[in-house]
């Protein structure tokens, strides 16, 4: 019996998607929006409308393409249509880490002279975070959140992971709860104990921002790495 890329089941969950899931928690756009939010006043209501705004677009653009995908390439395409999704998006997420290492892609530059790590002022994000409205948090939710090489892999994964489009939704929604779990637990806390998750915020902000490019290289190149091996095997197999 051939090995696929992501076993083909009528339920469960895909592993895949659970790791990539975990391993986008941690987004530097996304840590200096909630610190900015937990720094204004009415930090619930700013913090409610980045989550409730961020995770309906997420989610929603996500379902829509995994029904697509589904269509597409779902369990029943030939192996080989499945393999080469993830070697494509493995060689795009490994060129963009070679390109940051090299020089080519320019990556973010921090600026040390900055009381608060975050956005450039003159940046779209950083004008809707310099005069925070609900309105302008969820915007920024949206954008923070935007479907990336990450997403994308984990779509894939998703979709050839069961045959069902119920269960592919349900983990699609599981995704994006896991992705947003960092201003999910900002909003849990932020009545509670806003001083103590402001200042572990900014000492997180800070470290973040100011390795941006390392966190950068190695996330994209592990990523690339471990698609396109995957999808070799497969076609291997």
């Amino acid at each position: 019996m051939a090995h696929t890329v992501w076993p083909v089941h009528h339920g469960g969950v895909s592993v895949d998607a659970l790791v990539l899931a975990v391993a986008s928690v941690i987004r530097p756009m996304s840590v200096a929006a909630m610190y900015a939010m937990l720094s204004a006043a009415r930090p619930t209501r700013l913090l409610t409308a980045y989550v409730a705004t961020g995770f309906v677009v997420s989610a929603g653009i996500g379902i829509v393409l995994v029904i697509l995908l589904g269509i597409a390439a779902g369990p029943r395409a030939p192996e080989e249509v499945r393999a080469v999704i993830p070697i494509v998006l493995g060689a795009v997420s490994l060129s963009y880490a070679a390109g940051l290492l090299s020089g080519w892609v320019q990556a973010p530059v921090p600026d040390r002279t900055k009381a608060t790590p975050g956005p450039e002022s003159s940046s779209w994000l950083g004008r809707q975070l310099a005069n925070l409205s609900p309105r302008r948090a969820a915007l920024a939710g949206v954008l923070t959140h935007k479907p990336g090489l990450f997403y994308l892999a984990a779509l894939s994964a998703i979709t050839n992971s069961t045959s069902s489009n119920a269960n592919r939704i349900l983990q699609v929604v599981l995704y994006n709860a896991i992705w947003f779990a960092m201003p999910i637990a900002a909003l849990a806390l932020a009545r509670r104990r806003p001083a103590e998750l402001r200042d572990v915020l900014r000492r997180t902000t800070e470290w973040v921002w100011h390795r941006q490019r390392e966190i950068m290289i190695t996330a994209f190149g592990t990523l690339g790495v471990y698609l396109i091996v995957r999808g070799l095997v497969e076609l291997r197999s």
